[in-house]
């Protein structure tokens, strides 16, 4: 195994050119950190603003058009009688239906002879 000590990479690496950060590194890196700091600030303030009536203006729009929307669970509802007839008038009914049907059919009896 070899020794990490002694590895080719790190003679390479120990080699290398050194970079030394500018003066205003850290006034910039904390300035940046600020900026967003900010805008996470602005977020939340906008959403507050803006997002948070719009989504309960949004819930109360589902909330009430939920209930505006009658359901068909009516407990006492009686069915709507058209019409109430006897076992007599039935049969009235039939032979007036017939009567109508045989006149309709005899005038054009009468009228093809014409």
């Amino acid at each position: 195994m070899k020794d990490p000590e002694r590895d080719d990479l790190w003679v390479l690496l120990g080699r290398a050119k050194t970079e030394e950060p500018s003066q205003f590194f850290t006034a910039r890196v904390m300035a940046a950190v600020r900026q967003a700091d900010e805008r996470r600030v602005i977020f939340w303030r906008n959403w507050l603003r803006y997002g948070l009536p719009g989504a309960l203006a949004g819930a109360l729009a589902v909330f009430l058009t939920l209930f505006a929307i009658p359901h068909g669970r009516h407990a006492n509802t009686r069915p709507v009688i058209v019409a109430q007839t006897e076992p007599g008038d039935v049969a009235v009914i039939a032979d007036l239906d017939y009567n109508l049907a045989s006149e309709e059919s005899s005038v054009w009896l009468d009228s093809s002879g014409q």
